[in-house]
């Protein structure tokens, strides 16, 4: 076995893994469903105490920083391919789930504290975006041993059900909201690993350039459609400060895809980094250089574009694209050099 293929996910859905869920899909409905007939709909609210501390703790790993800080890991130091279709598939669904936020326009529970949790409820992001991210890992994250993948799936079992869960105990969701959330990750993660193989065969046989120009026109095409149908739908609604939140969600996935229609086939083709190929010691060294480039670009563009707030819903979408193509770009040519790789 080469080294190339020591970490290859598998990315084809199989008759198993949608059985599972199927089953899972069933379950959360009938609970759901029981739940919200008794009237449980906000009842597992804890205002404070130590549960309430250990679940506002647990909630921040549906937070965007630390979906950086995973994604850094699988990218500089576990295995490039597999964070590439990772992320894709991650930032679609983040996508549909804030779109979907401006068309039920569903407030926030009462138990939300002001400040807390902005922007609208139903669904929940945290939670589709937690089964997205991290149901793709425990079905496609393979190690040459068993006792590599095990731990990942166990961490990412952990956090497909206690992320949905904390948003209800911190009081920024309520039930409804986390199934709905649930629901189109499952949704969104089947359809995705049943897709992706196909759409990566047909992409592979494409240049260099027309790679670049289809993925630029996709994700733009997605950003200004979305924006301006959110405005047409939108336009007769009197929160304008919750639809611009919305709009503003909207241009980070499409930022980011944007980035990476860029970044990704520009590293394949001619960087070519493989942190498969760096020991223990080389490989945290990888991480701790690609964390301290990656969030410092971050933290600097933020500083920056907001120096520019009424612009922001293109700023922001900016930050996130040039975050990508700094990180997944501009970092392992660096790191290939360091390592003499």
């Amino acid at each position: 076995m080469n080294e190339e293929k020591k970490y290859e996910p598998y990315h084809e859905i199989t008759k198993q893994q949608i059985n599972i869920n199927i089953i899972v899909a069933v379950v959360i409905l009938v609970i759901g469903t029981i739940l919200l007939a008794l009237e449980l709909n906000e009842a597992f609210y804890v205002g404070e105490g130590i549960v309430y501390d250990i679940f506002n703790i647990i909630t921040i790993f549906g937070d965007e920083e630390l979906y950086i800080v995973f994604f850094c890991v699988f990218y500089f130091g576990i295995n490039k391919k597999f964070a590439k279709k990772l992320l894709i598939g991650f930032l679609i669904t983040t996508h549909l789930s804030d779109f979907s936020k401006s068309l039920f326009l569903d407030p926030r529970p009462p138990s939300n504290i002001v400040g807390q949790a902005e922007g609208y409820g139903f669904p929940s992001g945290h939670s589709s975006g937690t089964l997205s991210f991290w149901g793709y890992t425990f079905f496609n994250f393979k190690g040459e041993e068993k006792k590599k993948r095990i731990p990942w799936r166990i961490f990412a079992m952990f956090l497909i059900i206690l992320v949905p869960i904390s948003r209800v105990i911190i009081g920024v969701h309520d039930l409804q909201d986390i199934i709905g959330g649930t629901m189109l990750g499952l949704l969104m993660i089947t359809t995705y690993m049943h897709f992706e193989p196909i759409f990566s065969s047909i992409f592979g046989t494409w240049s260099l350039k027309k790679k670049i120009l289809i993925g630029v026109a996709c994700s733009l095409g997605l950003w200004i459609f979305s924006s301006l149908l959110l405005n047409l739908l939108l336009i007769n609604n009197s929160d304008w400060t919750g639809i611009q939140r919305v709009i503003h969600d909207l241009s980070v996935s499409c930022g980011l895809l944007l980035g990476a229609s860029i970044a990704f086939p520009i590293e394949e083709e001619y960087v070519k980094y493989d942190p498969d190929k760096l020991d223990l010691l080389k490989t945290i060294l990888a991480l701790l250089i690609g964390f301290v480039i990656t969030f410092g670009s971050y933290f600097l563009l933020g500083m920056l574009f907001d120096l520019a707030p009424g612009i922001y819903f293109i700023t922001r979408g900016i930050k996130y694209c040039l975050v990508v193509v700094i990180g997944a770009l501009g970092v392992p040519p660096l790191l290939k050099r360091i390592f003499k790789m």
